[in-house]
């Protein structure tokens, strides 16, 4: 049985619909990340959960209670905001006790649970310090400090890594990661970065104009994306996706041209017929790019991403069309050179030219 469940959700704005007819089983100790650009819907349906918006139709269970007219301060949920939402005047300790004393709790009580809180998320040492003397990351976990001493049924996450600069955010995936063990919490988590869900999430929800896409755990939405949306928003850099032509079929086996560059792709459904146009996807890490002559079509150099271990080559081909190619951070490469590609067996996707759904 869910320990959360959004049943046909809807939400309209005027003539906007912002969320039309959304469907999620949450487990009880799941961590659920709620993955789309903007103007998705993903923000729009956790404020529904806090209870900061209202439910047009639908039910909202949580805990086998329904909780469409529960008021917000009832439901048994904290919300981190992307904002920190911090009191600026009271120092850390204030700010993690101001709700228990609004909920009555006597003072040892406060105490102990702010103790406690502060230990896992290693604000001690900071708890009689103001906020402005604090880190971003320092302050971000004040406001996750905040939500832990409650001991939620629920927590909510705005997007709360948005304001922190790239290493904080790995540092600070990494806590809420370690958290999430901790706690053994549930915890659904908003965000239209790619990382932070692959990162974190039990589950992704993909979402896309208050639709769902696509949900299921970070490996499988990686491995086997149902759409030509979620291929192209899943993965960094994203895959590539070509306009390729059926050269044969084979059982489940079916070898597509894309300008040159000749692939094998397994599908799952009814095969196309040979001529058919496909959409031929391939993530940059699934192709061999080297120099000198090979098998595979010719690519021209057009910029390089070097992280290190591993260089983003994005290159050109036939008719102008785009290829990002993953090579060896060792291989001496830059813009102008031309490399030879090839596709790794059994990697790539195919997808109907028409509808952008899976094969």
């Amino acid at each position: 049985m869910s320990y959360m469940k959004i049943d046909d959700v809807r939400k309209s704005f005027g003539r906007y619909e912002a969320l039309r007819g959304v469907d999620i089983d949450i487990a009880k100790r799941e961590f659920v990340v709620l993955l789309g650009p903007s103007g998705c819907g993903k923000s729009t349906l956790l404020r529904m959960i806090a209870g900061l918006e209202s439910i047009d139709s639908g039910d909202l269970m949580i805990d086998g209670q329904r909780m469409n007219n529960v008021k917000s301060a009832n439901r048994g949920i904290s919300m981190v905001f992307q904002s920190y939402a911090l009191y600026p005047h009271k120092t850390v300790r204030q700010n993690m006790e101001f709700g228990l004393k609004v909920a009555g709790l006597k003072k040892p009580e406060r105490d102990a649970k702010i103790a406690e809180a502060a230990r896992i998320l290693q604000l001690t040492p900071l708890l009689d310090r103001l906020p402005r003397d604090l880190s971003g990351g320092q302050r971000q976990r004040v406001a996750i400090g905040r939500a832990i001493v409650r001991e939620p049924k629920v927590f909510l996450f705005d997007e709360p890594l948005s304001n922190l600069d790239a290493a904080l955010r790995m540092q600070m995936r990494v806590e809420l990661a370690r958290l999430h063990r901790e706690l053994q919490a549930t915890m659904v988590y908003v965000t239209h970065d790619q990382v932070e869900a692959m990162t974190l999430a039990d589950k992704i929800v993909v979402m896309r104009d208050g639709l769902i896409e696509q949900t299921g755990n970070p490996l499988e939405i990686y491995r086997r994306p149902v759409n030509t949306f979620v291929a192209g928003f899943i993965g960094s850099p994203t895959m590539n996706l070509l306009d390729a032509r059926v050269t044969s079929v084979s059982e489940r086996i079916v070898r597509v041209d894309a300008a040159g560059l000749i692939v094998d792709a397994e599908i799952d459904g009814e095969p196309p017929i040979v001529g058919e146009r496909v959409t031929l996807g391939i993530r940059p890490e699934h192709l061999e790019g080297q120099f000198g002559t090979g098998s595979g079509p010719s690519l021209d150099v057009i910029a390089c991403e070097r992280l290190g271990g591993v260089t983003h080559a994005f290159t050109r081909f036939s008719a102008g069309i785009d290829l990002t190619v993953q090579i060896d951070g060792e291989l001496p490469i830059s813009p102008g050179n031309t490399i030879t590609c090839t596709a790794h067996p059994g990697r790539a996707h195919l997808f109907s030219a028409e509808t952008g759904l899976r094969l």
